[in-house]
């Protein structure tokens, strides 16, 4: 391959080749523009500066998608860390480390979060209510409501998806790590 020998031409063919449609995928992921573009933008740069290890790569296409995939999911753990690590922090300390619009979108989330709960059907809220408030596992849950743990995951499943798509509809991009930080599966 041509890239791996340092050639530039073949470098930006491909990045012209590929950019856009790694755009789209991890839009598709963070739902920020933002953050797609910078990610995008990491890829080529890692893949320019080890270009000598393109020569070992089968298919190129799966590489630089889960490339740019696990380079987005990394970024967003690392700001859930930090959110997370923020309100321990205050939790432990009494102070506020973050700024009051910060914790004003806490607010904000957590009655996002309670109202669309309340939103959902009496089957899917006690079933959202004991894993997630509660703590139980899907067979406990199974157990005490008397319902096999296909109903369970099915209404669990319902549930999340519901809040993930409100909290989407709310947040936009800062819905994933809102998602990750209270439990919800975004994907």
């Amino acid at each position: 391959m041509a890239v791996s020998q340092g050639n530039e031409l073949a470098f930006r063919q491909l990045f012209h080749s590929y950019h856009g449609k790694l755009y789209s995928y991890i839009l598709k992921i963070t739902a920020s523009k933002e953050t797609a573009e910078d990610t995008v933008n990491d890829v080529f740069l890692k893949l320019w500066v080890n270009k000598e290890k393109l020569v070992e790569i089968e298919h190129l296409n799966a590489y630089l998608y889960r490339m740019a995939h696990n380079h987005a999911y990394n970024g967003l753990r690392r700001l859930a860390k930090q959110i997370l690590i923020t309100t321990e922090l205050e939790k432990t300390s009494g102070h506020e480390y973050s700024g009051p619009d910060d914790t004003l979108v806490q607010k904000e989330v957590r009655e996002l979060i309670h109202e669309a709960v309340g939103k959902l059907t009496p089957q899917q809220k006690e079933v959202y209510k004991m894993s997630r408030e509660e703590g139980l596992k899907q067979e406990d849950i199974a157990r005490r409501l008397n319902i096999s743990i296909f109903t369970v995951k099915k209404h669990l499943t319902d549930a999340l998806n519901y809040l993930r798509k409100e909290i989407t509809d709310s947040y936009g991009s800062q819905a994933i790590a809102i998602c990750l930080i209270y439990g919800i599966v975004f994907c």
